[in-house]
């Protein structure tokens, strides 16, 4: 299964709020995304669709997706030189 079609059926959208995904994602806390997504700190690059301090901060389900099969990716590598 394509990972950016999971997370497009998963949201229903095309971006996602960057405090529903941290958790689960990035294993941080929405404050700490907050301050990692302004430093540009996250592994993907974060957006406001308005510049305003309440316009929530998102995220590109594409870009999550390319994080997600990267990550993968790699320790798909470092498995396979282990245990192939």
């Amino acid at each position: 299964m394509n990972t950016s079609f999971a997370l497009l059926a998963r949201f229903e959208s095309p971006i996602v709020e960057l405090k529903h995904i941290c958790d689960e994602f990035f294993g941080i806390t929405p404050g700490t995304a907050e301050q990692q997504a302004k430093a540009c700190d996250l592994p993907v690059p974060t957006f406001k669709l308005r510049e305003s301090k309440r316009c929530p901060t998102m995220v590109m389900i594409s870009d999550l997706a390319d994080y997600i099969d990267s990550q993968y990716k790699q320790a798909r590598e470092e498995w396979e030189s282990v245990n192939v």
